[in-house]
């Protein structure tokens, strides 16, 4: 007897984790992870039911969850921001040892969020999917319409550009000591 083929809800709700992630990627942390899922599942699902079946769709769902996130960002950027109360109401509440420690904790997570947002668009994308995604070049490359070549060579020039920022970031953190 054949397994049934998931549904997209199921799909979707296993690999939430992993979308919030590359949502929060693109965005930072003031992002509205639950509605900008919550949009993202409302493309995918439209598409399934006018029978889009992608071959891979966890690709086909991240790149769907990386282009609404892409696209709140562009309206984030046309509209003046006004800061809130709670800028990190997204990221779940974890118990530090020191203060001085999540301070540390913090401010690494800022310059890694603010690392990936200079990747270029193609590099963030590419990054993103293989990183909160988890997903192998191929599906990437299929997904993306690009050879998987191409894929690589993103992926190393995303990760060569976080090493050179964050390493200089780090180095300077040290230095201040």
């Amino acid at each position: 007897m054949a397994d049934a083929e998931p549904s997209l809800s199921d799909l979707f709700q296993a690999h939430r984790k992993g979308l919030a992630g590359a949502v929060r990627s693109v965005l930072g942390g003031s992002a509205d992870v639950t509605e900008l899922l919550q949009d993202a599942f409302l493309k995918c699902w439209r598409s399934w039911q006018n029978g889009t079946r992608p071959r891979d769709p966890v690709a086909w769902m991240f790149v769907v969850a990386w282009n609404v996130a892409r696209d709140a960002r562009r309206a984030q950027q046309r509209r003046p921001r006004h800061e809130t109360l709670h800028e990190d109401s997204n990221v779940a509440p974890t118990l530090p040892p020191s203060p001085s420690h999540a301070l540390e904790q913090r401010e690494a997570l800022a310059r890694a969020q603010a690392a990936i947002h200079r990747l270029s668009d193609p590099e963030q994308q590419v990054f993103l999917l293989r990183t909160a995604g988890e997903l192998p070049f191929d599906a990437i490359a299929e997904q993306l319409a690009i050879p998987v070549g191409t894929a690589k060579t993103r992926m190393r020039s995303a990760l060569q550009k976080l090493r050179q920022t964050l390493g200089a970031a780090q180095a300077t953190t040290r230095s201040l000591r």
